[in-house]
């Protein structure tokens, strides 16, 4: 982990045991700048159905990869953005769900990108240097004390 002013990066191995590191430090993060529990929670969630699905479904082998997830508090965000050398995919261009249809008529899949689409208040994706970069903001009060 290293930290420049605001901005913490975290490296993860493509291990689904690594998320509970990452929901560590968001918790470190949330404490230190007093980001209120819902936001942190959404947060948590939504990284987690990222990261889960880059990690199961993301690399064309099973050798290590690395996944960076970069995290700043700004401007009454907490931004976090995740980039990986894994299979090109934008989880914006995702198929919203038919989360009215019966059951039975439900495919499978989609609905963890659906909400967290639904719980961030704004997202970005781009492909640069063979790497996918997905940006994620939820919006807080800061509580600035002391």
């Amino acid at each position: 982990m290293t930290a420049t002013k605001k901005l913490v990066s975290l490296v993860i191995k493509n291990d689904l045991a690594e998320l509970a590191r990452v929901s560590e430090l968001v918790e470190d993060i949330g404490q230190k700048h007093g980001v209120p529990a819902e936001a942190l929670y959404a947060v948590n969630l939504a990284l987690e159905e990222i990261l889960a699905n880059v990690i199961s479904y993301g690399y064309a082998d099973q050798g290590e990869h690395q996944i960076i997830v970069r995290f700043d508090v700004e401007a009454g965000d907490f931004v976090v953005e995740i980039e990986d050398d894994a299979r090109p995919f934008n989880p914006l261009a995702a198929a919203a769900p038919k989360v009215e249809a019966p059951l039975a008529e439900k495919p499978l899949g989609g609905l963890g990108l659906h909400l967290t689409r639904t719980m961030m208040d704004g997202m970005a994706y781009r492909r640069e240097r063979e790497k996918n970069i997905l940006t994620m903001r939820k919006k807080i009060a800061i509580d600035h004390k002391g």
